[in-house]
């Protein structure tokens, strides 16, 4: 559990040590608790631009509460979320309209009020039914026998339940396009009683890919063919691309007036070039870019990277990985994402980012050209007060999960006030290459302190820029960067992150922060911290 997110670390102790002391007391502690929707009710609400286009919030992994859901929607730029998997079950149990089933009041909230309480649906991931698909949909050996997924020949060619079967590239594109039938046929259903705003595919099926797969096709003669001189790993990335692409076209077709369609992952990937083997584990978006209506990344802290700050040795910092990503969409015409976002879920020590730092690094990514993201936590919250995300907690005692979503609200309508500066600037590329991707622009400038972070951003129309410094390790300082066309200006680079704005002056740069003096409560409103002062 990290430090609670909006007192000071002294007032957490005093009331952690008594709880401490009243915990024979196991009634009187639960007591005192609060249930989500309370605590995140009593909070200062986040102030967006009227008018504002940034694609609302979205969220995955269990399902909240009902009320937790409507407070989330209402008044902190999240979707109202429909729970579970879209497939026609699910639709005739929301039809059926139970007022006490909260799916189906979810569905009645988005119908009255759609301007309010935009739906976010996750799509069913469905396949055929494997018994129906011809031959060709699957893995054989030169003998023509199936092929499981421990590369083990099977008796026989025909496939029986129960056998473990690797999907082949060379499968038909039918089987891929009845897929996207399945899925798209409760999406046109759902529609037809109210909009949907975000759809959601949380990819992760179907084929595999070559850091599981290759040790089974290598086995097909079939494949080994069509593959040809190509690496698998380019060929792989081709033929899983495709698949996807013809579920993705289903999907559109049954929801025309979507926000976004956004396929887990369809975006740069953040490991490019960092190991020899990057390409056997994510398709490369250059494939990719079809399958998804925006390029998205996964950025989850402590998960197969080290977090703010790079270990010898080790995987990576998360900004340096993001910033890989977004280099590759830019390389492509794709300058904006919507990401999966996480400050940590692996409740083990140090496995949770400090929420202020989780702050900035937000702050840095929207600068970086993020219109949005999913707020995803992934592991199924136990604690002394009760199990799950319903599970009440102690008022000044906040859970990770909520205070990220929090956290991420607070920095998307900060940003809802300097969406100009996404929609019509460009990122800098700064004057190094990345550090992994030699081929690509870093896109940060460098501050001579390598936890001092800064990426920038400019308008096409006019000399303004916007610009962010990131302490990443949480120590605050006065850094200074050189800009192309602007000159050295100074930046205040705190933990949770400081947005600034700069122009040309009579005298030189004119830099102002536009950011709260309190990292927790920011609103997106002209209520910034007092100008830097700024020599020319």
């Amino acid at each position: 559990m990290t430090r609670a997110f909006f007192v000071v670390a002294s007032a957490v102790a005093a009331i952690g040590a008594v709880a401490a002391a009243a915990e024979p007391d196991a009634e009187a502690a639960r007591a005192a608790t609060v249930s989500p929707a309370t605590w995140l009710a009593r909070q200062p609400r986040p102030a967006f631009r009227p008018e504002h286009t940034l694609p609302p919030l979205t969220r995955w992994g269990w399902s909240l509460d009902f009320e937790t859901r409507v407070e989330f929607a209402t008044h902190w730029g999240y979707c109202l979320e429909l729970a579970g998997y879209l497939n026609d079950a699910l639709v005739d149990r929301v039809l059926a309209g139970d007022p006490k089933d909260p799916e189906a009041r979810v569905v009645e909230y988005v119908a009255r009020d759609p301007q309010i309480f935009r739906l976010q649906v996750l799509t069913s991931r469905q396949l055929p039914d494997s018994a129906t698909l011809p031959p060709e949909a699957w893995t054989h050996d030169a003998e023509g026998r199936l092929v499981d997924g421990q590369a083990k020949s099977l008796d026989g060619n025909t496939w029986t339940p129960g056998m473990s079967l690797i999907y082949s590239p060379e499968a038909p594109e039918s089987v891929w396009e009845e897929s996207g039938r399945l899925q798209a046929e409760p999406l046109a259903r759902l529609r037809r009683k109210c909009p949907i705003t975000m759809v959601l595919n949380g990819g992760e099926y179907g084929m595999a890919v070559p850091g599981w797969g290759q040790k089974v096709w290598e086995r097909d003669p079939r494949i080994v063919r069509a593959k040809g001189a190509r690496r698998w790993a380019d060929y792989v990335s081709a033929k899983l691309a495709r698949s996807q692409f013809l579920v993705a076209e289903e999907i559109r077709r049954a929801v025309p007036d979507r926000i976004l369609y956004v396929y887990y992952p369809a975006g740069g990937v953040p490991h490019r070039l960092r190991s020899p083997d990057w390409k056997d584990w994510c398709p490369g978006y250059d494939d990719m870019k079809p399958v998804s209506d925006v390029p998205n990344a996964q950025t989850y802290y402590k998960d197969f990277n080290d977090g703010w700050i790079a270990a010898p040795g080790g995987r990576g910092d998360l900004l340096t990985q993001a910033l890989n990503a977004r280099a590759q969409e830019i390389s492509v015409g794709m300058p904006l994402s919507y990401n999966w976002l996480c400050g940590g879920y692996k409740e083990e020590p140090g496995a949770i980012s400090d929420p202020a730092l989780y702050v900035g690094f937000l702050k840095m990514y929207y600068t970086a050209g993020m219109l949005g993201g999913n707020a995803g936590y992934y592991s199924y919250p136990q604690t002394p007060w009760g199990r799950g995300f319903e599970a009440p907690f102690p008022a000044h005692q906040p859970p990770p999960w909520i205070q990220q979503m929090v956290a991420l609200a607070r920095v998307h309508a900060q940003f809802s006030f300097l969406e100009h500066y996404l929609r019509e600037g460009d990122l800098l590329p700064g004057p190094d290459r990345h550090r992994w991707s030699k081929d690509l622009p870093a896109y940060e400038l460098p501050t001579g302190d390598e936890n001092a972070r800064v990426v920038a951003r400019r308008l096409r129309a006019k000399p303004q820029w916007l610009i962010t410094a990131w302490a990443a390790d949480g120590r605050e300082r006065i850094v200074s960067v050189t800009i192309p066309e602007l000159g050295t200006v100074r930046l205040l680079a705190r933990g949770c992150g400081t947005v600034h704005k700069a122009t040309r002056g009579a005298h030189g740069p004119i830099v102002a922060v536009f950011d709260s003096g309190d990292p927790y409560w920011l609103d997106g409103t002209e209520t910034p911290v007092p100008p830097l002062t700024q020599s020319p």
